[in-house]
């Protein structure tokens, strides 16, 4: 008896998730937060060298397929059993950080490799070969290898390997009887840069006829005249070092033509330091020609705008017309999800390539998405709808409907491209850190699965000024930024000490803040710690104990005077017992609470209890001071706390 597929559960067949290599399966069950569901084989022994990025895992159907040094293995998903391992000298293809595609594809039924000139079938629970398939006859004296792979109802897709990278030909076999249905010759075509998606297989051949190339220059360049300072000079310098090459579509079933257009993808790859080979990804109509740019190391080169002229192209799947065009200054490989084309650490709309926006947390004014992963990273970003799979230092993940921040899971690290997952309901990511000499303590396969009650904490990032202030939530002590059940976001502070060269692209807040002797931010475990009265008890479970003073500003030099309400949060959970902890709670220098006793507020310890304040004129900064009124004032045991600030204008 067998359990069937998961509602919801999605499958990784490609390299990039799906033949339309956009990096997104169609997984509706993984969201976050997350918590470890298992971990152990395969370990370091069997799997390629880091350095050398192997191929992504595929899942399908509860199987996770994964790439070793000349093996392939199989393991559930959801246990991390060992179905099957096969020896298989020549399967390992490596360097698909730089240039190219994966040897790998998975069906339903079956898992397919490219080994040398053929291409074998595996059943996809066994690991036997059920079928093999051959490279179609070259020129006499050739010996060219099996390139590209994918595998799309029931036609096997693939191209002719003639140097690393490129192919001269794409063909497509018919599995039912392994007779070839139709081969395209070209001359120059870029392994990255084949897709298939919605019957079409699109690529790039980089080699024009004199009249293709013409063909382009006397396209209709009246948008230049719009431009104005450095728009116009870089277009005129782009004019002059034109990259010009060939965009194919074919019939996926016959391989009749649909259109061959000429396109400039001038500074779509191989802009600055880390900058990739020119890829494409196909979505809903569009087919978006990128960067794959690898290595996370270079912040400084992205953030002095040395990749300002990274560039993505947007062309019609139906007549290869350029729907849009922009420099998006990304640093990696991009991903679509949905109708986005998340650049990192940008997002842009598929259709129309205008930049994606959302409010300010504090200022409520718009600003561009974004995201930052702070760790230490070389590997490109994977994803499904609600979530973005990375590596940040740690393993991490990007929960998108929640939008709080980055979050890690600590102790272990993903592999130098593309090694997480979203598949089966799960973040499955095999062992990928072999021949790394940093000390990561789990170094082994990984799988993680959805836990609601599980921490939340991130990292946010925003651009553009904290002020005026219209909604403030600071959690003192906290490890993170977290939304609470309203989807307000409270920023823990103080903020995660970021390395230099990111710091720019986290989020600041200058907070001032003074304690008592021996005072200092603590903080109890959100999961475990309880704390009621509340809908958020972690905003209860850390607080800057022994506080006096703290600063927040509110308002800029050019803003108005203004009125806010200004709410302060509680809660005992060290004593139990009522006139131990006792202060007075002042706001811009007047008293506005005296013998302040949180347990007898609250009604025990553990409970939350929050002090709401109206009218509290700022003129720049609110400042709020706790004056201590116990027996024994200096002791910790008596000293104020607080756990957060809420601050909302109301006028």
């Amino acid at each position: 008896m067998k359990r069937g597929p998961l509602a919801g559960a999605g499958k990784w067949t490609h390299q990039y998730a799906e033949p339309g290599n956009t990096a997104c399966s169609d997984d509706r069950i993984l969201s976050g937060p997350l918590g470890l569901l298992w971990f152990g084989e395969p370990g370091t022994a069997p799997m390629v060298n880091r350095h050398n990025a192997a191929a992504s895992p595929l899942a399908v159907n509860g199987r996770l397929f994964i790439q070793g040094e000349n093996n392939v293995m199989a393991y559930d998903s959801y246990n991390g059993t060992l179905l099957w391992k096969r020896t298989l000298p020549g399967a390992m293809r490596t360097r698909l950080k730089k240039i190219e595609c994966s040897n790998l594809a998975a069906s339903d039924d079956s898992f397919f490799v490219a080994v040398g000139d053929k291409c074998l079938r595996l059943d996809a629970e066994t690991g036997r070969t059920r079928a093999t398939y051959n490279l179609p006859a070259g020129p006499e004296g050739a010996w060219p290898k099996w390139g590209y792979l994918a595998y799309v109802d029931g036609i096997l897709f693939g191209s002719t390997f003639t140097q690393r990278g490129i192919s001269d030909s794409v063909f497509a076999i018919d599995t039912r009887d392994g007779n070839r249905l139709w081969s395209y010759k070209g001359k120059n075509i870029a392994n990255l840069s084949i897709a298939i998606g919605d019957g079409w297989v699109f690529f790039i051949d980089s080699s024009l006829t004199s009249e293709q190339r013409d063909a382009l220059l006397r396209q209709d360049k009246s948008h230049l005249k719009n431009l104005s300072g450095e728009e116009a000079k870089r277009a005129e310098e782009r004019a002059k070092r034109l990259d010009a090459r060939l965009a194919i579509a074919l019939d996926a079933r016959t391989g009749g033509k649909l259109w061959t257009k000429p396109v400039d993808v001038t500074d779509c790859s191989k802009i600055g330091i880390g900058g990739g080979e020119l890829t494409a990804m196909y979505r809903d109509g569009i087919l978006v020609l990128c960067g794959a740019n690898a290595n996370g190391h270079y912040w400084r080169q992205f953030l002095s705008g040395e990749f300002s002229r990274r560039r993505l192209v947007a062309l019609s799947a139906k007549n290869g017309d350029k729907l849009w065009a922009l420099d998006a200054n990304y640093r990696h490989r991009p991903v679509i999800i949905g109708d986005t084309v998340l650049a990192e650490p940008w997002a842009f709309d598929l259709k129309t390539g205008e930049q994606k926006m959302r409010r300010h947390p504090l200022t409520g004014e718009q600003t561009p998405w974004q995201f930052l992963r702070p760790g230490h990273h070389c590997g490109a970003i994977s994803a499904c709808p609600q979530m973005l799979l990375m590596r940040s230092g740690f393993t991490s993940y990007y929960d998108l409907r929640d939008d709080s921040g980055i979050r890690h899971f600590a102790g272990h690290r993903l592999g130098c491209w593309i090694n997480a997952i979203a598949a089966d309901g799960l973040f499955l990511a095999p062992e990928a850190s072999a021949g790394c000499l940093c000390l990561f303590p789990i170094m082994c396969t990984v799988a993680l699965e959805p836990r609601p009650d599980n921490q939340r904490w991130g990292i946010y990032s925003a651009d553009g000024s904290n002020t005026p202030v219209r909604h403030l939530a600071v959690n003192l002590g906290a490890p993170g930024d977290r939304r609470d059940a309203d989807g307000a976001l409270w920023l823990g502070y103080p903020r995660p000490a970021l390395p230099g060269d990111r710091a720019a692209m986290g989020f600041s807040l200058k907070l001032k803040t003074e304690f008592l002797d021996g005072g200092e931010y603590i903080r109890r475990n959100s999961v475990t710690e309880s704390v009621a009265g509340t809908e958020n008890p972690w905003v209860f479970t850390s607080c800057g104990r022994g506080l006096k003073r703290c600063v927040l500003p509110l308002l800029g030099k050019e803003d108005e005077p203004a009125e806010y309400t200004v709410r302060l949060y509680f809660a005992e959970l060290e004593n139990e017992k009522t006139n131990k902890r006792i202060f007075d709670i002042k706001l811009q220098g007047e008293t506005v609470l005296g013998g302040f006793d949180v347990v007898k507020e609250a009604g025990g310890s553990h409970r939350a209890v929050v002090r709401e304040f109206e009218g509290v004129q700022v003129n720049n900064n609110l400042e709020i001071e706790l004056v201590p009124k116990g027996e024994n004032p200096s002791s910790m045991d008596g000293a104020p706390i607080l756990c957060g600030v809420e601050v909302t204008h109301t006028n």
